[in-house]
Formats: structure tokens, sequence, C-alpha cells
């Protein structure tokens, strides 16, 4: 035996330290084992008390490096039997002020949080730091115990005292790049739990970049990623993260609390998105792991409140109640994961009858929340849980102010740019919260409360065109950013291609490349972002006030504005100098089955007109406007998007025969954007662009007459006509022209509006996305292709198409096609139109008078009311 420890307890401690290096945890494990079997043989009798002494060090230090391998693993609960017995070790050789016990201290405070123990953990931590201030154990160890206390913290929901035991930590002088780095993501993940996810993934993505593809670094760092993908609702980016995530930690760390974690939170996106059956069985692999590794901890009981929800899917309410009862009355400490718990019992004992448990238990689950964060996206859930069941109960005071603080949270999540995925999945969960504060404010009765009302339908409206508009021309990318701009802009071009063939066969070659290149875009944007954040993204203008719209209106003018809810469909009437709001007499399923008539019977060649249901809508959705139908700005989405008012009757009188009607995006674009100046004066009268073939395509004749015909009505000569047009042509013409007009077959992607557009000559393509940075300065833009008014439309979006682009380009107003356009049709009515138009007449006027001259004579809406007209100018007068 050679020094105080034999030499093959030493060699096997060497090589357990190389194999944790290197995260080959299980061979790790297996040499620490072997030398803690010889190490605790003990000495021999004639040892000498020094020697004993050094043994027992050893056989602790051997005990501190098992718990690190345990802990690596995954396995907290074992590791904090070795750290417990090491501190006690520790403290029988009289070393509680040295480094090692800071460091046994750290790692049990870690241990402790892990399992939910976390007034234990804090202790530990706070002992450590006290130590390693008087011992002076430097920057490194000191930035790693704040580092360590700042989680406790965080996961207790003292979130002030977490981000300021960070800032400590990053305020220490000395530190290496490595902790620097650690720091870093760090507050990356706090940035996730405060609902800054853009910011947060552009870190995380940097530090996903830096790390080794299957190292435990990169497995915790797409964990967060996923996790802020997840918040935004984007359940696909989300799901592709966390099997990143988990296919690491099958490979590296096997039965360990952390793949049960990334298994549940697997699990928990697959169910949200439907896959019932993959998530069920990853949520029972991860509560197995769970419950054998940690069980109370807040891993295991977030798990458990999985649990609840299946209950209730599955129709047992009383199950759920009982089971969420148990948890809690084994939970150690209110934490984050105890949210849904409550949340769940709430639920049930709603569905039981129960309300008064049902609202303590929802008000626990805010309070938790509010305590962590008043922005933490889990209190949307609870706030907008206990608005509803308030408004159930009648207390609309209550239930306002509950579904304002859930609004906060919602508005507080937007993504920072248009072109962020999962945009509109996100304002489709959080409708309730907006949908039932205009309820509220309807019951409540007050001026006050319409205004309020108005703003919410607002901030629920038109934002994102709003962006792209505010957006428009208004920052150049840094020098730094241009290689990205480029870049990102050849993968949307490749993308639009993909999507084209998609349409026309969605091979299963196709959907991954396209899901390639989805995924090359993202990292992209997100570089951009950390490159030039003014390039990637602007600020959302808030929602307008009904008096700044008013300020902007002209006195002959109503703001109809109709917004679609759960509670029925709400009209917003604004004039010049009053606001009034109604719900609807009949229901939504009513309305929208009378509008879906309508539809039908102008996609059907050879309908009827269907004058019961133009005559019922005009009741429901004219008659509060009785009076003051004039000049009709209508704002309408979801059920209502597509439907002809113009066609409705009323008293016996279709609304185009008494009313000038035109459509706007929301009422916070018109105030806005309505009454900017233009960018540049147009150079000429028009810019004609006709396509009559298209491959694969109807031939569409009328198409060239359409366009000499509003060429010669507007006094322009043939050079204004462009029969084989490219991209280089339309923005060399557009531009300088007053009314620009797309007479061609267009195409329409419902699942990436933005790639919407035109086929041009030559195999090229026009893009909704490439119109949006063209330099317009049109009084007019017309697509009088085929349903060119079509488009997406996303909750608290609106209808986003090839007229989102168009107005994003700088156009006044856009001109569309609701439905099929009539090869026929299409050239009369635009005839007239421009001869108008060259007469001087308005937008909004011209389009009218157009319409009204073709009915004469074709009195079916299929024909005369197939253009829809959204019109921004002059700020809302005509």
């Amino acid at each position: 035996m050679a020094g105080p420890v034999p030499e093959r307890a030493m060699r096997h401690g060497a090589a357990a330290r190389r194999f944790l290096a290197a995260e080959d945890f299980g061979a790790a494990r297996r040499e620490i084992t072997a030398a803690l079997t010889i190490v605790d043989r003990g000495p021999r009798w004639w040892h000498s008390p020094m020697k004993r002494l050094l043994w027992a060090r050893a056989a602790a230090d051997g005990l501190a490096i098992l718990g690190e391998i345990d802990m690596a693993r995954g396995r907290p609960d074992l590791a904090l039997q070795s750290f417990e017995e090491c501190l006690r070790r520790y403290e029988s050789l009289s070393f509680p002020e040295s480094a090692d016990f800071s460091i046994v201290l750290n790692n049990l405070g870690i241990a402790y949080e892990r399992l939910g123990r976390l007034d234990e953990s804090e202790t530990a931590l706070r002992r450590a730091l006290e130590i390693d201030r008087r011992i002076r154990r430097g920057p490194e160890a000191e930035a790693a115990t704040l580092s360590n206390l700042a989680l406790t913290l965080e996961t207790a929901g003292r979130h002030g005292e977490a981000a300021e035991a960070l800032a400590r930590a990053a305020a220490l002088t000395g530190l290496s790049p490595a902790t620097t780095r650690h720091l870093d993501q760090e507050r990356s993940y706090h940035m996730v739990t405060r609902g800054e996810f853009a910011d947060a993934l552009v870190a995380l993505r940097e530090q996903f970049d830096r790390a080794g593809p299957d190292s435990m670094d990169a497995a915790h760092i797409a964990g967060g990623i996923a996790q802020a993908y997840a918040e935004m609702q984007d359940l696909k980016e989300a799901a592709r993260w966390h099997r990143r995530a988990v296919r690491i930690r099958r490979n590296r760390q096997p039965d360990s609390l952390a793949l049960a974690q990334d298994l549940h939170n697997l699990s928990l996106v697959l169910s949200t998105d439907g896959q019932d059956a993959e998530a069920g069985a990853l949520l029972d692999e991860a509560m197995d792991l769970a419950e054998a590794i940690a069980p109370g901890s807040p891993t295991a009981v977030g798990m458990r409140g999985a649990m609840l929800f299946r209950l209730l899917e599955g129709g047992d309410p009383a199950g759920a109640v009982s089971l969420g009862e148990q948890i809690l009355a084994e939970a150690r400490t209110e934490v984050r994961h105890l949210i849904g718990v409550y949340l769940a019992i709430g639920i049930g004992c709603q569905e039981l009858d129960r309300p008064d448990r049902a609202r303590t238990m929802f008000e626990q689950a805010c309070a938790i929340g509010e305590r962590i964060s008043p922005l933490l996206p889990d209190v949307r859930w609870a706030r907008t849980a206990l608005g509803a069941l308030l408004l159930e109960q009648g207390d609309a005071d209550g239930a306002a102010d509950s579904f304002d603080r859930a609004i906060e949270v919602a508005e507080s999540m937007r993504p920072g740019s248009a072109a962020e995925p999962g945009l509109g999945l996100m304002f489709g969960t959080a409708r309730v919260a907006y949908h039932g504060r205009i309820q509220a404010a309807w019951l409540r009765n007050t001026p006050e409360e319409a205004a309020i009302a108005f703003r919410t339908a607002e901030s629920f409206r038109a934002r994102t065109l709003a962006e792209m508009l505010a957006g428009t021309g208004a920052v150049e990318p840094s020098e730094a950013a241009v290689e990205v701009v480029g870049e990102l802009d050849e993968v949307r071009r490749e993308l639009g291609g993909v999507y084209r063939e998609i349409v026309v066969e969605p091979a299963r070659h196709l959907l991954d490349r396209r899901d390639r290149l989805e995924q090359r875009a993202e990292r992209l944007r997100l570089r951009l972002r950390a490159l030039d954040p003014r390039a990637a993204d602007q600020d959302y203008p808030p929602p307008c006030t009904v008096a700044e719209v008013q300020d902007g209106l002209d006195p002959s003018v109503t703001l109809a504005l109709y917004t679609v809810t759960d509670h029925g469909i709400f009209l917003f009437t604004v004039r010049h100098d009053d606001l009034g709001l109604t719900r609807l007499a009949a229901g939504t399923e009513t309305i929208a089955a009378a509008a879906a008539e309508v539809d039908a019977a102008c996609r059907d060649a050879d309908s009827a007109v269907p004058d019961d249901a133009l005559r019922r809508l005009g009741e429901w959705l004219l008659r509060p406007l009785a009076g003051r139908l004039g000049n009709l700005a209508v704002c309408a989405d979801d059920v209502l998007a597509y439907l002809p008012f113009e066609a409705l009757e009323l008293d016996g009188v279709v609304l185009v025969e008494r009313s000038v009607v035109w459509s706007i995006p929301s009422a916070t674009v018109l105030t806005r954007f309505g009454g900017t100046p233009r960018r540049h004066r147009p150079r000429r009268p028009f810019a004609g662009f006709a396509m009559p073939r298209t491959p694969g395509q109807d031939l569409l004749p009328g198409t060239v007459r359409e366009v000499y015909g509003a060429a010669e009505a507007l006094g322009d000569d043939r050079s204004a006509i462009d029969e084989t047009a490219t991209v280089a042509s339309v923005w060399a013409r557009a531009p300088e022209a007053r009314y620009v007009h797309f007479a061609m077959h267009g195409l329409i992607s419902d699942d990436r509006p933005l790639f919407s557009g035109f086929p041009l000559s030559g195999d090229e393509f026009l893009h909704a996305y490439q119109m949006a940075d063209l330099d317009l300065c049109a009084d007019l833009v017309v697509g009088s292709a085929c349903e060119t008014a079509k488009g997406e439309s996303r909750a608290g979006e609106g209808t986003v198409g090839l007229a989102y682009a168009l107005f994003a380009a700088g156009a006044r107003a856009v001109l569309v096609s609701r439905w099929p356009v009539g090869d026929s049709i299409a050239p009369r009515q635009m005839r007239e139109l421009y001869r108008l138009l060259a007469a001087g007449v308005p937008v909004a006027q011209a389009h009218r008078e157009a319409a009204r001259k073709l009915r004469r004579r074709h009195p079916h809406p299929r024909e005369w009311a197939v253009f829809l007209l959204i019109d921004l100018a002059a700020g809302g007068r005509t």
C-alpha cells in the first residue's frame, strides 16, 4: 500500500472523474463505487491518527463524487443520500469552513431543489454563500453559488430575489468565459419564465450552436428552446426540440428525473396538438420514472397534474378532484407546478356544481402564478378561468378585472415579428379572455365600458397588418445583417416554390423539404434578430382608442365593427360623436349558417339569388344601424369575413342602393395609416398586368380586354400594359402608377398565405411577401383573379392574404375578389369602375356605382358583388 489510501482506490477515483467529465455516467458510477468499496474497509489498527484522518477524508470525498455522478445522470434522490452522508462526515472531520464543504452544500442545495424541498435548498445554499465569502473562494465559486440560489428562488416563485441573485453573480469581476456563458444560459431560462420568449430564443439558439450536439448541455438548452416555443404555442417546433432533448437524455441519462421531465414536456405538447395516444404513453413513462426517483418533487407534481386533465377529458371530474386534493395534501410547498393542479380541481368542481370551491381553487392558482410574475403565462389560464366563472355567476365587475389581467399577459406574449410561427394558435387560446371582457363590458353597460370593449376588440384584431405597415421601408438592415437578409430571402423563394408544388401534390418528399426550409428560415430569423433587432421586428402599434377613431372620422361616415365572440356577435357603431355597443339578437351559429348559405349560392353558377338569407342577415346585421347607413365602413371577421354586406336587404332595399359600403381591416389600421401621405407621387395613371394563359389553369381571354379597357378609360396608352409580366417588370412599373391592376390567375396558399401570389412569365412567381416590399403610391390596386380576397383567417390577426401584402406595400385601397370571377363580368365592371375614377369619383363611390350598374343586368350578387373593396383612404372619409 502506497500512501494513506490504497493506489487501487485512487486509480478508481481518477477513472471516475474522467468518465464523469466524458458524461459516461454508468462507467463513472462503477469506478467510484469500486473506490468506495476499498476505502470503506477502513484503515488498519496500526495506522497513525493522521493516516486514519486522511482515509476518512477520502471516503467523504468519494461520496461527494458519487453524488455528483448521480446528479449528472438525473437521480437527485440517490445523490441526496450521498451528499447528506458526505456532509455528516465532513462535519465530524472538522471541515465546516472548507471549499469542499461549500461544494457539498451547493450540490445538496441543488438536490433539494430538484426534489421540491425548497426551504432546505435555500438554507444549504445561503450557508455555502457565507462560507465562500469568509474563506474568499473567489468570484467563480461565489457566482456558481448565487446561480444555484437564483434557481431555487425562481422555483419558489420569488422572482425578484432570483433576478437579484443572478445580477449579483454577473457583476462579479474576474469571471471566466465559461462561467459567463453559464450565467447567460440561466438568464435565458429566467426570460422564458417571465414570458420574454423571442429574446430568450435568440440567446438559447446561439447557446445551443456552441454546445456539443449530443452533450447534456445541449439537451438542457434544447429543453429551454422547446419550452419557449410551447409557451408561444408553436407546437411543431416545441415538439421537435423536445424530441431532440429526449433523444439525448435516453442516450446519456436513462432512468433519470431529467428524462422524465423531458418526456412529460413532450407529452404536454403532443396532447395540445391532438396526438393523444403518443402523449398518453409518454406521460405514463414519465410518471413511472418520476415517482420512482423523486415522489413529491415539483416534477412529479406537475406530471400528476397532467393526469388530472386526462381524467377531466375522460369525463371523470370526481376522480380528478379527488386525485387533485390528494396531490395538494402531499405537496411540500406551493410551486409553479401546482397551478395546473388548482386549475384542474377548479374545473372539476365546476362540472360537479361546486362553484364556491372552484372559485377558491382558481384564486389560489392566480395567487401562485402572480407571486412568480404578473406576466407568467400560467396567469393567463388562471385569470381566464376565474373570469369565466365570475361571468357565469353574474359578477361582471370581478370578471372584468380578471379578464383584464389575463389580457395583459396575452398582450405581453405577442411574438416580435409578423413572421413568427404560432401567432394564430396563441391568440386562439387567449380568445376566452378577450371575448369574456367584451361580454363583461356589455353587461356593465356604461359608455366607459363600451370604450374599453372597443379597445379590447381592437387588441384582438389585425395587429400583424398594422405591424407590417409600420415597418415597411422604415428600417434598413445593418451591414452585419445584410448577408442574413439575403439568405433569408433565398430560403423564402425556395419555400414559395415548394408550397406551390404542395398545392398540386402534397408528396412526402415535398413536405419534408418544406419542414427543413421552415426550420432554416426560423434559424435565420433568430440570427437576424440577434444581429439587428430593428430589422427583424418592429413594435406593434398600440390598439387605437375610440377618441382617436372619432378624431379622424368624417361626420357622414359610420364605422360598423362586428366582433364574433364565444358570447355572440357584438356590433360597435362608431360615429364622429357617438359610440354604440350592441349584441346582435341572433346567435353566432344562426348568422354563420345564413352567411354560409349566401357564400354557397355565390359560388354555384346555377344557383338562384339567396333572397331569404340576404333579408335575414340584413335584419340581424343592419337593423341596429338603421338611420346611419349613408357611408358605411365595415370591419367584419370570422364567419362574416367574406359576406357581401352591400347585397344585404333591409326594409325591402338592397344596401348598395342606399349606401356607399367599403371594408377596413381594423380601426387601428385605419387610424394609424389611413391618413398617411404618399411616399412619392405617381408618374402615370395606370399599370396593368394581364396573363390570360397560365400553365395548369383555365384560359382567361377577358383579362387582356380588361386591362386595355382600364388604360383607355384612364387616358393611358398601350405602354401601360404588360402581357408578359415578370417580377422585374412589376417592380419597374407598379411603383409609378396611380392605379395598378393584376388580371391573371392567383394561387392562394391557405397554409402560408404570404406565399400566395401570381404566376408570371418564364416560370416566375410574384409572392405576397415580395409584394409587401413594393414601394407603391397607388390609390387602388385591383386583383381581379379568382378569389384574391381569400387568405388564412387568424384569430386575433384577421384575414391574411394578398390584400394584406398590398397594404404593406403602400396601397391606399385594394379591390379583390371574394369568389371565382366570370371572365365576361370582370371586364365590364372594371371598365365602368375606371371610367368613374377617371372622372374624379372617389374609389368607394366609383366601386358602388359600377356595382349598381352591373346589378341592373345581372341581379345575382355572385356577379355584381364579387369584388370586396378594402379602403384606407383619408382616414375613413369617402
